[in-house]
């Protein structure tokens, strides 16, 4: 009884000290809305690139349409109109942020497995809106006087893993098929059982339609000098559909559709302020930022009317279309390691996606959308 006791006891500890992490160390310190970088970062993008740009390479061969490494499977583009609050508070006012102010924009839902699956399957879910008609010099050099903000979201308010090593290494272990191998090591006492929780319930996620559902920014970005927030996008209604009895394998597609083609959809924008750097970190994307500490403040709504999206030239612009959070003004400039990871190997990934299928990487203008409205 006495030795069952021990081994319960020590599972018991193991259980406790493994449980939580991997969490970044923020240090004493940190301020308010300010970054620090992570040592080796420059290799460690340099690597994750690497990983990425072989992982493609493996996947899509003799030929064949080169998709994205990240969310390949859309659902559909739709456009939509962005307008931002008239009675907007004074502090939330800032950069594309003006009261009243409308946007016309291109919403694309995914899934996002790098190898496209059934809907039905556990899967992130994600949405990218692309603003036009932003004026103001953008943060990308090469795309400083193009006219788009971005903002990238995903149906789950953080990441399993936080810093950009700890992605890298669970990176390469799903590269090398032994995902496994990342949240279980030879000590007990260093398994990551905090980031497998994460993993299962970012993945783990069954939806009616992608227009039923909330998504959050997980990393941080910039709201001026020494600000930041996250951003969340969340339905007007809160009317739910259900899952077919025997759902297609493209169902989240085909209920988008039939919801567009019936009535429009809505959904409200919301900012996060971040209120302390050490319980909301910037440079973690893995701990969630307290909403009972600093609600999510609602500053724009965005609007899908009714069209119809499955077609060809949609398809077609849907996949070529580039999202990154760096199409960015420099008053929303993302923030954290992550996101500076991701700079890098976006750009790259997007350049030899296009290269590979002879297409020209550029922001679309607005007229290049096929749109298709219904009365």
């Amino acid at each position: 009884m006495g030795q069952k006791l021990s081994i319960l006891l020590l599972f018991s500890l193991i259980f406790s000290l493994s449980c939580g992490g991997p969490y970044v160390k923020i240090p004493d310190s940190v301020e308010l809305g300010k970054e620090y970088s992570f040592p080796e970062e420059e290799s460690i993008a340099k690597r994750t690139l690497e990983l990425t740009l072989t992982s493609l390479k493996e996947s899509y061969k003799d030929g064949a349409v080169v998709r994205r490494d990240a969310h390949p499977k859309h659902h559909g583009c739709v456009t939509a109109t962005f307008t931002v609050k008239k009675d907007l508070d004074p502090q939330y006012k800032l950069g594309v942020l003006q009261p009243g102010k409308s946007y016309q924009s291109l919403v694309r839902f995914s899934n996002g497995s790098q190898k496209p699956k059934a809907d039905l399957e556990g899967d992130i879910r994600g949405v990218g809106i692309k603003l036009f008609d932003v004026p103001g010099k953008k943060i990308l050099a090469e795309e400083a006087k193009e006219t788009t903000q971005d903002f990238l979201l995903i149906n789950h308010p953080i990441l399993p893993v936080g810093a950009p090593d700890e992605y890298l290494a669970l990176f390469e272990a799903a590269f090398a098929g032994k995902p496994g191998s990342y949240f279980f090591g030879w000590n007990p006492f260093a398994w990551k059982l905090g980031g497998l929780s994460k993993v299962r319930a970012i993945r783990g996620k069954k939806i009616t339609s992608p227009l039923e559902i909330r998504y959050w920014s997980t990393t941080p970005y910039a709201f001026g000098e020494g600000k930041a927030v996250k951003y969340s996008v969340k339905p007007c209604s809160e009317t739910k559909s259900e899952i077919p009895d025997s759902p297609a394998e493209n169902y989240l597609r085909e209920i988008m559709s039939k919801q567009l083609k019936e009535s429009s959809a809505c959904f409200t924008f919301m900012v996060q302020l971040q209120k302390d750097p050490k319980s909301m970190p910037v440079e973690d994307p893995a701990v969630v930022w307290d909403e009972e500490v600093s609600p999510f403040y609602p500053v724009a709504e965005i609007l899908i009317p009714k069209q119809e999206f499955t077609n060809e030239k949609m398809d077609s612009l849907c996949e070529n279309v580039s999202y990154t959070p760096w199409h960015s003004l420099q008053e929303h400039k993302p923030l954290g390691g992550i996101n500076r990871v991701r700079k890098s190997v976006y750009q790259a990934i997007s350049d030899y996606r296009h290269g590979q299928n002879k297409t020209q990487r550029k922001e679309i203008d607005k007229k290049e959308i096929p749109t298709k409205l219904i009365p």
